[in-house]
């Protein structure tokens, strides 16, 4: 599997899989195989394997699936492909990071704890410090290891692997954690670290709740981690594999790196202008 990990299209496998153009592949390769068959039973087959085989390591069979996906499925269709409810968590992160004391409800405003927010930025500087020099692989090693000790996991079987500006974790080959960049993977170690000492039995909460923690603290950041320049919070079309979807988007205004991508119901904004457009009546 580790040999076969090498040859993954990361575009298109892994968590950054689309299912419903997975699905349109695996039933084109079956039909296309489903005829072979019925000249060389063996052939048809051996085809088949093929056919699977492409889609896992690439994401799929036929070239323009993205686009013919897009064009020809309704989003009534996809959107069946996105209502898959996530794993509940067992915090809530609000009431959590309020009642340790790292962010505090002001005004209606939730506001990030002043000795907290100097004691991350200080974490973020350390681990900057302690991979200056290092070359990519042993930075990244360095990574490996650190969140290991952090999550409790076999650092041996931790992976740490970068495509393009994202950061992906994997144990064992198998992905479990990806950050939308280095900046944003420093930004959660580093906070981790901090949290360990704010967060009653922090090591006792699972996995996906600490993730969900530290996703959240990242909107409360104001400087980037990697270049120390302001952050900017935008709302934005993304365009995935075969839909678009909006969302919230916290970025760098010096590098460029993405700090958080979240996604946004667009018409919560539509909603509130049409509200601000209403003529008021009085009586």
């Amino acid at each position: 599997m580790t040999i076969l990990h090498r040859y993954q299209n990361p575009a298109y496998t892994g968590s950054n899989r689309c299912v419903p153009c997975t699905i349109t592949n695996v039933a084109i390769a079956a039909l296309g195989s489903l005829a072979v068959a019925a000249v060389a039973p063996p052939l048809g087959a051996v085809a088949f394997l093929g056919a699977l085989l492409t889609i896992y390591l690439r994401g799929y069979l036929v070239p323009g699936t993205p686009a013919f996906t897009r064009r020809y499925f309704p989003d009534w269709l996809l959107a069946v492909f996105d209502k898959v409810d996530p794993t509940p968590s067992s915090v809530d992160v609000e009431e959590t990071l309020v009642a340790a004391g790292v962010l505090h409800d002001e005004a209606a405003d939730l506001v990030l704890d002043p000795r907290f927010a100097t004691a991350w930025a200080e974490r973020m500087a350390d681990i900057d410090t302690e991979r200056d020099g290092l070359s990519d692989a042993d930075a990244d090693r360095l990574d490996a290891v650190e969140l290991a000790a952090l999550t409790d996991l076999d650092a041996d079987a931790l992976d740490i692997q970068r495509y393009g500006d994202a950061v992906v974790a994997n144990l064992d080959a198998e992905r479990i954690g990806r950050w939308e960049s280095r900046a944003a993977f420093v930004a959660d170690v580093a906070a981790a670290r901090e949290l360990d000492d704010w967060v009653p039995r922090w090591r006792s909460i699972p996995l996906a709740a600490r993730s969900e923690l530290l996703g959240a603290l990242r909107l409360f950041l104001e400087r980037c981690p990697a270049c120390d320049a302001a952050l900017t919070l935008d709302h934005e079309v993304v365009r995935s594999c075969c839909r678009d979807r909006d969302v919230i988007a916290m970025s760098c205004s010096g590098c460029g790196s993405r700090l958080l991508e979240a996604d946004f119901d667009v018409s919560v904004l539509e909603g509130e202008a049409d509200a601000m457009a209403s003529p008021v009546e009085t009586h």
